[in-house]
């Protein structure tokens, strides 16, 4: 890129005094106005793109844009022109920097900092949307403030009437992170369109980063074509429900639904900052800008042009912040307590009633085991009675201290020693039988109660007091209602071993038919299935989009429906996405190709390019597979677009002239052919080959021109000295005799006379007078 020298002074009247900031496409200087004493900015478009009608025309068109807005909150523009072949452009020097140098320096910003900034933003973006303009590159580069905190918008290199706003093509024009979606898609552009850039601003400004991430700029930009900016308060903590609101209006995907141009979001703007009582706010100037760098060359890349050149505080760049006392607080929980005074109600059980030939538990009073009071009764079970024996050796009472027993002599034929072991024996006999009648009887075993209809805790007491260990477990069925016993297991009336546990089955109610997994796994929902009693029926299977072949898509009945107990479901599986026809995309713009294949459900995988001379460069052409062809939803494609070059129309200019657009359209210059054709101007083009309009495979890219060698001198006597200039410089031929004549002097001889044929360079000389 050329840089001027310090001292150097364009057209006559601004010196420049230091390089500013450097972009893609153009220098910004530090000028003084020698004619009125005052500094100024010189933004000089660099020479490689000086010569270029299209940039040229951007610069005319950006000067005269901000000449016809007047706003505080607008950059003034004052002068623009072409000095020595340097285009320039002479507009307010702004002393502060840019809001993408502030929020490098400071981060994100509190809502009354940031209302603050867009008040300003949207004043002078309603002014251009009040003229009929669109700004097109709303970003923090293009908004700068000045040293007294006043913010001002700036670079309208991009604007357009908004009337006249269609797409183009396939160029993007714009920077990715801050397009509207209309902008990806090439779509009709119009003041919505600012409106989302301002929003996205506003998001960045609160958050301190840009809402969409992705590998690329041009992931960057299609992200927004099927998501939604997130809330503000989902990245950083603090921001009001009300802005949060504010930026999904400005930012809705579609323009009919966001605010209708700049000063509708600005009102919006004003109505929530007084809702919340917002505080007034002096935006600071960035201490590290590149104006206040200005004392000496600053290799700093700016966007003053939209450009792919990073800047301080890149907006991919995310900003991470921390509250400063994270982490320095410990919040501690009281201890749950069990209240030991709490009153409790507690099931009533019923007393027990031996019935005859059975053992009864008795509390035992004066026992110093007995169970303290509200402690859980501990039956104790007596042994069985001794049988009496009805023998005269017993006495008929229990014996006291004072009483002796007496035995008296027994008639037998044998020893008394010999009859007690006999009477023992059978004593001992006698009890064992009877206690293992009891035992193996009626003792060792218990009845299970019945518990139909029970509430679960009557029916835990119940079992309890029969003498089993009661398990709770809970099973679906048909008739008893939820939470109510159904019975036990073993079943009610069987008799089991005393002390074995009994199952007290509660209730869950009639089953119903079980939610599908989130991610539709077959397994599991037949084990769900299994789990509520129910059994799986094999349904047909069905195209879904959404799930994956194999899983789960609808059931009959329905999830939630209730159905009897071992009843069956009937489950249909996903074939996967059902099959779709590749739509025909030929002629249509690449963007508007790509979005058509991706709404029928494919996705693009490359992008490839082809000559074809009836499509124009960049739209489609085909597809592979071709248009017609049956694939799965998902399947890859890909786009086969137009590289064909489109030959520009030089016809009228000069011979240079054409070399610069043809070479600018990718063109070479094939054969040039002189002719004695005379031309409006030196080395007129009079025709080119292929004719204009017409496409042609890049891979051989020549044009053959037809070039005039006359020229026809223009009839010059009468006019006035400034339009005979004018018209011999159209024409190209050099002429003396007007150095140092006033603009106001008039023409009275030419020579070569007007309207003669003429020789390129061929020398015209005049005199005036006046």
């Amino acid at each position: 890129m050329t840089q001027l020298d310090i001292g150097e002074v364009l057209e006559g009247r601004y010196r420049i005094d230091t390089p500013i900031a450097r972009g893609g496409m153009s220098t910004v200087y530090r000028c003084v106005d020698l004619r009125l004493g005052r500094s100024v900015a010189a933004k000089v478009m660099d020479e490689r793109y000086a010569g270029d009608r299209v940039f040229r025309n951007r610069f005319r068109r950006e000067a005269r844009s901000m000449a016809q807005l007047s706003d505080p909150c607008l950059v003034n523009v004052y002068d623009t022109s072409a000095d020595g072949g340097h285009v320039f452009l002479i507009m307010e020097l702004i002393t502060g920097g840019t809001l993408r140098e502030l929020l490098a320096e400071r981060g994100p910003m509190p809502p009354h900092a940031a209302t603050a900034v867009m008040r300003s933003v949207l004043t002078g973006l309603s002014v251009a949307h009040g003229a009929g303009m669109v700004h097109r590159d709303i970003k923090p580069d293009n908004i700068l403030i000045n040293a007294d905190g006043q913010v001002k918008l700036a670079d309208f290199g991009l604007v357009r009437a908004a009337a006249a706003s269609p797409a183009t093509g396939d160029k993007i024009i714009g920077t990715a992170s801050y397009l509207s979606p209309e902008q990806v898609e090439n779509a009709e552009i119009g003041p919505a369109s600012d409106v989302y850039s301002a929003g996205i601003v506003l998001f960045e400004l609160l958050t301190g980063q840009t809402p969409f991430t992705g590998e690329d700029d041009t992931a960057r930009a299609y992200a927004r074509l099927t998501e939604d900016v997130p809330p503000p308060s989902s990245r950083i903590d603090g921001v009001p429900r009300l802005f949060d609101e504010l930026v999904a209006t400005a930012t809705s995907r579609s323009p009919a639904d966001r605010f209708s141009d700049a000063g509708e979001f600005l009102e919006a703007l004003e109505d929530v900052a007084a809702e919340l009582g917002l505080a007034a706010f002096r935006v600071p100037a960035p201490q590290n800008s590149a104006a206040h760098r200005a004392t000496g060359f600053i290799d700093m890349p700016t966007d003053m042009f939209t450009g792919a050149i990073s800047t301080p505080g890149d907006p991919e760049a995310t900003v991470v912040t921390e509250r400063p006392d994270a982490g320095a607080e410990t919040t501690q929980l009281p201890p749950l307590d069990s209240p030991s005074d709490e009153t409790r109600m507690l099931p009533q059980v019923p007393e027990p009633h031996p019935e005859p030939g059975e053992t009864a538990f008795l509390p035992h009073q004066d026992s110093p085991t007995a169970v303290a009071p509200g402690a859980p009764a501990v039956p104790v079970q007596f042994p069985p009675p001794v049988p009496a024996v009805d023998d005269p050796l017993f006495t008929n009472r229990e014996p006291t201290h004072g009483d002796r027993v007496h035995f008296r002599p027994a008639v037998t034929s044998g020893s008394k020693l010999g009859l007690l072991a006999w009477l023992s024996v059978v004593a001992i006999a006698t009890i064992a039988i009877a206690v293992g009648a009891w035992w193996y009887g009626s003792g060792r075993y218990g009845e299970v109660p019945q518990v139909l209809g029970m509430d679960p805790a009557t029916a835990t007491a119940t079992v309890t007091e029969a003498g089993f260990e009661p398990v709770s477990r809970s099973v679906y069925d048909d008739t008893v209602p939820f939470d109510q016993v159904v019975g036990t297991d073993p079943p009610g009336a069987q008799r089991v071993p005393r002390g074995e546990p009994v199952s007290v089955l509660v209730s869950l109610g009639a089953p119903t038919v079980p939610a599908l997994p989130t991610d539709h796994d077959a397994g599991r929902f037949r084990a769900a299935l299994t789990e509520r009693t129910l059994n799986w029926g094999d349904g047909e299977a069905v195209y879904s989009d959404d799930v994956p072949a194999g899983g789960v898509v609808t059931t009959e009945p329905p999830s939630g429906a209730t159905v009897s107990v071992d009843g069956t479901v009937t489950v249909h599986l996903s074939k996967g996405p059902a099959p779709v026809k590749v739509p025909r995309i030929s002629g249509m713009p690449g963007g508007e190709a790509r979005a058509a294949l991706e709404r029928a459900g494919f996705a693009v995988a490359a992008t490839d390019e082809e000559f074809s001379p009836e499509v124009d460069e960049g739209d489609a052409i085909a597809t592979d597979p071709p248009a017609g062809s049956t694939l799965k939803r998902g399947s890859e494609v890909t786009l086969i677009v137009s590289n064909a070059l489109t030959v520009p129309d030089v016809v009228g200019l000069s011979e240079d002239e054409a070399l610069g657009e043809l070479s600018a359209a990718g063109f070479s210059v094939g054969e040039v052919t002189r002719s004695d054709l005379v031309g409006a101007t030196a080395h007129a083009v009079m025709d080119v080959s292929p004719k204009p309009g017409a496409r042609v495979n890049p891979a051989d890219p020549r044009v053959n021109l037809l070039v005039a060698k006359k020229v026809n001198v223009p009839f010059l006597i009468g006019k006035r000295t400034d339009e005979a200039r004018k018209l011999l410089d159209e024409a190209g031929l050099p002429y003396t005799g007007l150095d140092g004549t006033s603009d106001g002097a008039r023409v009275v001889t030419q020579s070569p006379a007007g309207n003669r044929d003429v020789s390129p360079g061929t020398t015209v000389k005049l005199r005036t007078v006046g």
